[in-house]
């Protein structure tokens, strides 16, 4: 309590003072039945000595008679709203009272009965009306007489609420917690959440002081909370991890509520985004509250890429973190592995009969998380984007999440695909018109604000997620702050990422071979194959004749099955560019399974009934189209050109010698063989100073000749090593110079064909 207290310490103003006095006083509340009963004894007292002699005291009695039946009678018509107890008491006590002024003006407030009546029957009323006011305050359901409800009755006409009604249920030194019930039929909820400014200006409290969230089950209630917004805009201290060594489907503790409760946010099963303006805090408040709480789960590995910042967010983390990439080259390594290893995990959870990733399943929870993620967009090839795109859609089976952390989230920075499937984390904004790429739906509608804050109040958020309460999801957080500075912060963070390391962790042998630190033990029993699927992956896919082949089979499976080709058809159908559409058309054509484009040079008759398509199918998956294969590289001599008509000229005998390669009678090395020989080349250029080359330079035609491979094969083998960062391709014209960037993929290349 004491460490709660000193993380946050709310200061109230003179409103929310009211607020908190009115609902939780011992004292002031029982006063005003004994002031009354004061008066009473008071009254009486005058009144006998001005009128209580005779001939006055005759008409004074009927006169006292008279106002004590008006005035009983008034009462009980006024209190017709209230329950049967209340109007009954209110009567009784307004009957009593003016019966005995009546009585003690004739006999004097002296008298023995009349004395007696007021020290017994008096303090008896008192009494029963401190009794139900101490009953009310502590929320009997009586739903008047509160606090908040007194509050809100003078507002809520001018919220529009007229006939609504609340009473207070929950009252802490932080926050008081009621019900609103609104007139059936005339009022829902939603209208209520969109009166919430005016029911803060007709309290008189800070702007966002309220927080109204829909009852799930009645559409004519509705939560309300007040809370002071002024307690979270000074930063909280980190306390510490919430569950050390518990299990990552337990929640993480990422920051304190304006209410005073902690957000406690269960983090499995979902995708998180996370949103902010430059300054908003989104990564050390969001990131590192988020991932320092990860990583010290036992069954939680954390996998981060920043090709934005390098070191600068993530490297205080990097002792905790199974795998952390800063370049394209391991952020493409990182994100193909991944694919490839998702459905091994997800045939290992369905041989053993779970159908999603439960704690004591036997594998670790996966997190991919990817700081400012437009950056890796731009870098990525169209391939591994939709690679990544497929991690997201079917991780979440193997048991695993993304976190994708970004400024703003239109679709030109991120597909829209993509962030549809995101629970939402939004920091301060600085455009209202960003809000919608921020928040979710039900937060739109509750008319939050993050660009009110805009980078002033660093760590603020709003969060809402599968685990987000409904009285929550619209009320601003603060994460923690892990220090006063940079250095203070970094530093701290180092401690806790090195005090729960990853390579402490037991982890199934799918983490391990992702990860790039040396396990303690793989504690899982996977399949002999799991273990550098990745790799497998790689060579089958290395050669683009195979890809191209598969592609084909497709292509023409479409086609026979409609009976109809056209480019646009292949785009929808296989998802492809419009040169691709029209590449394999043109190869369907040299196959006679498709015929000549129509006029308009789209549509093309197909010329293999339907009945023939599994062994023409087949047949080109197996063959391919070596035409396309050896076409799709650039013009080793662009100023070299031929018209249809001109004739073919015969080599002469030194061309035809430079045709010979010294392997031309020998099988070509294996692929991974072949594509060692290119790396050990790579290492002798960067050693030797000489990092850039061309597709036609003299030692990697040598290089080439030795593996027995074709002109093709080389640059298939450079577009595999540029999409993964490890060479710069720069063209320039009809001419493409290569640039060794980060050799380090191919090591880990080498180590693991070695293994």
């Amino acid at each position: 309590m004491a460490r709660k207290t000193q993380s946050l310490q709310l200061v109230q103003d003179a409103t929310m003072e009211r607020i908190a006095v009115s609902a939780v006083s011992k004292v002031g509340v029982l006063v005003p039945p004994w002031a009354v009963l004061g008066l009473e004894a008071a009254g009486g007292a005058v009144s006998h000595a001005m009128w209580g002699a005779p001939p006055a005291v005759t008409w004074a009695a009927a006169g006292c008679t008279l106002g004590s039946t008006l005035l009983t009678a008034l009462t009980w018509m006024a209190t017709h709203r209230r329950r049967m107890l209340g109007r009954v008491h209110s009567t009784a006590t307004t009957a009593s009272a003016t019966t005995w002024f009546t009585v003690a003006t004739i006999t004097g407030v002296t008298a023995d009965a009349t004395a007696g009546a007021l020290f017994f029957g008096g303090a008896t009323l008192a009494l029963s009306w401190n009794i139900r006011t101490v009953i009310r305050a502590q929320g009997d359901g009586d739903g008047t007489g509160d606090a908040l409800g007194s509050l809100f009755d003078r507002a809520k006409e001018q919220a529009g609420l007229k006939g609504a009604r609340v009473r207070a249920v929950e009252v802490t030194d932080h926050k008081v917690k009621g019900q609103m019930q609104l007139p059936p039929g005339e009022k829902t909820a939603d209208d209520a959440v969109k009166a919430t400014a005016r029911i803060e200006s007709g309290m008189q409290l800070p702007p966002g002081s309220v927080i109204v969230a829909r009852d799930e089950d009645r559409a004519d209630r509705a939560h309300v909370t007040v809370s002071d917004p002024r307690a979270i805009r000074r930063p909280i201290m980190w306390p510490g991890p919430s569950r050390p060594g518990g299990s990552v489907d337990e929640p993480l503790r990422i920051g304190i509520y304006q209410d005073g409760d902690e957000v406690e946010y269960r983090f499995v099963g979902h995708h998180l985004q996370i949103m902010g303006m430059t300054g908003s805090g989104k990564s050390i408040g969001g990131a590192w509250n988020i991932v320092g709480e990860i990583i010290t789960r036992a069954d939680a590995a954390v996998f981060s890429i920043d090709v934005s910042k390098d070191d600068q967010t993530m490297g205080p983390l990097r002792e905790g973190l199974h795998r952390f990439e800063t370049g394209k080259a391991g952020a493409v390594d990182l994100i193909r592995a991944m694919h490839a290893a998702i459905p091994e995990r997800t045939k290992w959870l369905a041989a053993r009969g779970y159908q999603a990733w439960e704690p004591g399943c036997g594998l670790t929870y996966w997190y991919l998380h990817i700081e400012e993620v437009p950056k890796l967009f731009n870098e990525l090839a169209g391939e591994d984007e939709e690679r990544l795109a497929e991690i997201l859609k079917e991780i979440r089976s193997a048991g695993g999440s993304v976190i994708l952390s970004l400024q703003r989230a239109d679709y030109t920075q991120i597909p829209t695909l993509i962030r549809s499937q995101m629970a939402k984390m939004c920091f301060g904004l600085s455009d209202p018109d960003d809000v919608k790429y921020g928040v979710s739906a039900r937060q739109r509608k509750a008319d939050v604000e993050p660009h009110e804050w805009e980078d002033h109040y660093p760590g603020m958020a709003y969060l809402d997620g599968k685990s987000v309460r409904t009285t929550h999801y619209a009320m601003p957080l603060r994460t923690f702050s892990w220090g006063a500075g940079s250095a203070e912060a970094n530093a701290a963070m180092a401690a806790h990422a090195a005090a729960y390391p990853a390579a402490a962790k037991d982890v199934d042998p799918f983490t391990a071979d992702l990860s790039r630190v040396q396990p303690a033990q793989a504690t899982a029993s996977a399949p002999a194959s799991a273990p550098r699927a990745a790799v497998v992956l790689e060579d089958e896919r290395e050669a683009f004749a195979a890809e191209f082949a598969e592609m084909l089979g497709d292509a023409a499976e479409q086609v026979i099955a409609v009976q109809h080709a056209s480019p646009q058809m292949l785009q929808r159908k296989l998802r492809v560019t419009r040169e691709d559409s029209l590449r394999l058309l043109e190869a369907l054509e040299r196959k006679g399974i498709v015929g000549a484009a129509d006029d308009d040079g789209e549509g093309r008759p197909v010329l293999v009934a339907a009945d023939a398509a599994a062994e023409t199918v087949a047949r080109l998956r197996d063959n391919g189209d070596p035409v396309t294969a050896a076409l799709r590289t650039e013009d080793p001599d662009p100023a070299v050109i031929a018209g249809a008509g001109d004739p073919i000229q015969e080599p002469t005998d030194a061309e035809a010698e430079g045709l010979v390669t010294e392997n031309q009678d020998r099988d070509p090395m294996t692929p991974a063989a072949a594509r060692g020989l290119v790396h050990d080349w790579l290492r002798h250029r960067q050693q030797a100073g000489q990092p850039s080359f061309t597709a036609s330079d003299a030692e990697l035609t040598a290089v080439r000749n030795r593996t027995g491979n074709g002109r093709a094969w080389t640059y298939k083998v450079l577009k595999d090593l540029t999409d993964r960062g490890v060479l710069r391709a720069d063209k320039s014209g009809n001419s493409t110079t290569y640039t060794i960037a980060d050799l380090s993929p191919l090591d880990r290349d080498d180590l693991g064909q070695a293994a």
